[in-house]
């Protein structure tokens, strides 16, 4: 009788064993789970404030640039002080004797500001539309890997 105890004591200790043993390395990876994904969030929150930096970037020379062109309401403030719109000063240049008022004609386009650059997303599309893997792209425009395949899933994210 004293055998058989013994040998269920036995039994019952492997199977505790064994249970600690399973719980101790679930226990592991779960830790190993949790410090990847807080890797995975802080590498998350510097492309995000990277990315937000950039865009910062771009609205401030956007406004040096918007603040240095000159205005495009030069026609309305003239009529503001003389009274008298575009469209009758036309009329009155080219047709002083015609009863009839001329038509419109819209303004010429303006050329591009020699200071104007594409945004480093439309530039990193672009390159990706051409066939560039991300690698070059990165490495041409000297960004992050990481930042550019973040701005390509954002771009096929809002595409779809």
């Amino acid at each position: 009788m004293t055998i058989f105890l013994l040998i269920i004591s036995f039994i019952i200790d492997g199977v505790l064993l064994l249970g600690i043993f399973t719980l101790s390395t679930r226990i592991k990876k779960a830790e190993e789970l949790e410090l990847r994904q807080q890797e995975i969030a802080s590498e998350i929150e510097g492309m995000f404030s990277s990315y937000l930096l950039e865009i910062k970037e771009e609205n401030q020379r956007m406004t040096e640039w918007i603040e240095r062109k000159p205005s495009f309401h030069t026609e309305t403030s003239n009529e503001e002080h003389t009274g008298f719109s575009v469209a009758e000063k036309l009329s009155t240049k080219e047709g002083a004797g015609d009863s009839q008022p001329a038509g419109y004609t819209p303004p010429e386009p303006e050329e591009q500001p020699s200071g104007y650059t594409p945004s480093a997303s439309s530039e990193i599309l672009k390159m990706r539309n051409k066939g560039y893997s991300i690698d070059d792209i990165a490495k041409q425009l000297d960004k992050g890997k990481t930042e550019v395949e973040l701005l390509l899933k954002f771009h096929q994210k809002n595409s779809n």
